[in-house]
């Protein structure tokens, strides 16, 4: 408590001097906080869109299948499969899919396309598939008048084909038996628009897809969402606890779309050097600060010495006082963050035009209110201050007495 006193009392001798420098620090922790929510914010919209939309939390998939998809890499889709998983806490969703390749035909053109066989209901609470229709309506599994399976397809495969909704579609693929698949079916919908990441689908009924490609009860993926797109690896590793036999493997996200994963994380990273440099700038300032207070008390700390004061105990004063000085900064910086914090977090920054992603429209970049947010550039300081304070804490600790005192 002596050393804790001493240390308030060092720092208010200067108070100006004190208000700087705490003024300074809290401006370093109000920066990085604030670039931190915004950023993680910024991430958090990505991940969760793209997870939710293309590749779900956990994939369950034959193995291999995730490096190398194939048509022939199916599993059957059991009832007991999936009570099993739906027994695992944290799953809340969970939709089958079929996907392989096809040769679309319209009236007089044909045109490459991917084949997604979903489950209508299942998607539309997993995915934003539904969301993404720009013409006519969603995917049903009844058949029309005429016996024939609907389909949506993407605005490449409308474009290319001249195809519009109520129009006819041929499908030409390879079966899972070696068959030749062929079928007709009608347009019920088009997603997105050119240049969309569904250009080029054409989405059918699962019931229609593995009678084409000759997959009677099978099924590429079962894609299932949690809670959380971070809590991922820790779900595939309950899921993969209850699958049966040693066929079948769960993956999270990160293994499933690893370049992408790879390639956030890597931007993600590069992000951070900004708030070190911001960071190690605020520090430049402070170790001044301490350096200066440290030689206008030498012959201060050379009576403590000559009186029996350790040089540990000085070494101590010096990291306590800045350690002190610190701890102030970020409990103002994070008084005045909290509420910008949290406007990015309720009213978010808006874009001078909305963005369009595969029919999903983002208007505002939202910051983001956890305690990363705040705790982490604290700690940063809180380090960066106890590094400052070693070469200020070592010099008045080796302090000779005699030499201190004739400063004096």
């Amino acid at each position: 408590m002596m050393m804790l006193k001493l240390a308030f009392r060092n720092i208010l001798r200067n108070r100006r001097r004190t208000l700087l420098t705490v003024l300074s620090m809290a401006g370093g922790y109000l920066l990085v906080s604030v670039q931190l929510s915004v950023t993680e914010g910024s991430y958090d919209q990505v991940l969760d869109f793209y997870t939710r939309d293309t590749t779900g939390h956990v994939q369950v998939t034959v193995g291999g299948f995730v490096e190398t998809p194939t048509l022939y890499k199916a599993f059957s889709l059991t009832d007991d499969l999936q009570q099993a998983i739906d027994t695992v806490p944290g799953v809340q969703a969970m939709a089958p899919r079929i996907e392989s390749s096809a040769l679309g035909y319209g009236d007089t053109r044909s045109f490459p396309v991917s084949v997604r066989g979903v489950d209508p209901k299942r998607e539309a609470a997993l995915s934003y598939l539904a969301d993404k229709v720009s013409a006519g309506r969603y995917l049903t599994s009844e058949t029309d008048d005429q016996g024939y399976a609907g389909v949506m397809i993407g605005a490449q495969v409308a474009r290319q084909l001249s195809l519009d909704v109520g129009d006819e579609l041929i499908l030409v693929s390879q079966g899972a038996d070696g068959s030749l698949a062929n079928d007709l079916y009608r347009v019920q919908g088009i997603l997105g628009q050119p240049g969309d990441a569904e250009e080029r689908w054409v989405v059918m009924p699962l019931a229609a897809a593995q009678s084409f490609f000759v997959l009677p009860g099978k099924v590429h993926r079962l894609v299932i969402l949690g809670a959380d797109y971070r809590s991922a690896p820790r779900l595939a590793e309950r899921i993969g606890e209850v699958l049966p036999g040693q066929e079948l493997s769960a993956s999270p996200w990160q293994t499933v779309a690893r370049e992408f994963h790879e390639t956030m994380t890597a931007d993600k990273e590069g992000g951070m050097i900004t708030l070190y440099v911001i960071v190690f700038l605020v520090c430049i300032g402070v170790l001044n600060t301490v350096l200066m207070s440290v030689l206008e008390r030498t012959g201060e700390f050379g009576v403590l010495k000559a009186i029996g004061t350790s040089p540990a105990r000085l070494f101590w004063l010096i990291m306590l006082e800045t350690l002190l000085l610190a701890v102030i900064a970020c409990l103002f910086g994070g008084l005045v963050a909290l509420p910008i914090n949290l406007w990015f977090t309720l009213q978010g920054i808006a874009l001078a035009e909305p963005m369009e992603i595969s029919g999903i429209v983002f208007s505002h970049y939202r910051g983001q209110m956890s305690a990363y947010v705040f705790g982490f550039p604290m700690l940063v300081i809180l380090i960066a201050a106890a590094l400052i304070a070693l070469m200020p804490g070592f010099r008045a600790a080796r302090i000779v007495p005699v030499d201190a005192m004739r400063t004096l």
